[in-house]
């Protein structure tokens, strides 16, 4: 009797063994951290008569949503370019998301996964010039800055915890 008292715990245990490695085995493991990548950012940037402009990117970041920040730019002016003349102090017509900085449809899901987002740019209301009735985007050459701060970002050290894509795209009217 006593044997198969023993038999039957051993029985027992090992069944909990089992079923707990099972359970570990089963589980999604936590996606370990990485540097935010910006994957590609679509090559035209449509302008809509409403005076908004949609820019398509596709991006990675993980840590969580809390401290993220996302700034996009659409700059042009016949002196804009990729290369030396990036500000906007350049621009005759400049458009971002500082009109909705990191609000609904501009904030960043830094969960680890792939997104493919559309976002909402609208006249940049902080630039120097948002006052003097700049013209609204046009068809043609635009300079697109992305810029992308996950969590563990600071404006000390780019390091880390940022990514960045700026290039010239096409602006189309949509």
């Amino acid at each position: 009797m006593r044997f198969r008292t023993v038999f039957a715990t051993m029985l027992a245990v090992a069944g909990l063994v089992t079923v707990s490695t099972g359970t570990a085995v089963a589980a999604k493991p936590t996606p370990s951290y990485s540097d935010p990548v910006v994957n590609w950012i679509q090559p035209t940037v449509v302008a809509h008569p409403d005076g908004t402009a949609t820019v398509h990117a596709h991006y990675t970041c993980w840590g969580g949503n809390v401290g993220t920040h996302l700034f996009i730019a659409v700059k042009q002016g016949p002196e804009i370019n990729a290369t030396d003349h990036t500000s906007s102090e350049f621009a005759v017509t400049f458009y971002s998301t500082n009109w909705n900085s990191d609000g609904p449809g501009d904030s960043l899901n830094c969960n680890g996964e792939q997104h493919n987002a559309l976002f909402t740019l609208q006249p940049d209301p902080y630039w120097a010039h948002a006052g003097d009735n700049p013209p609204p985007l046009a068809a043609g050459p635009a300079f697109v800055q992305f810029c992308l701060f996950d969590s563990t970002s600071s404006e000390d050290d780019l390091s880390h915890g940022f990514a960045f894509d700026y290039s010239m795209r096409k602006v189309v009217i949509g």
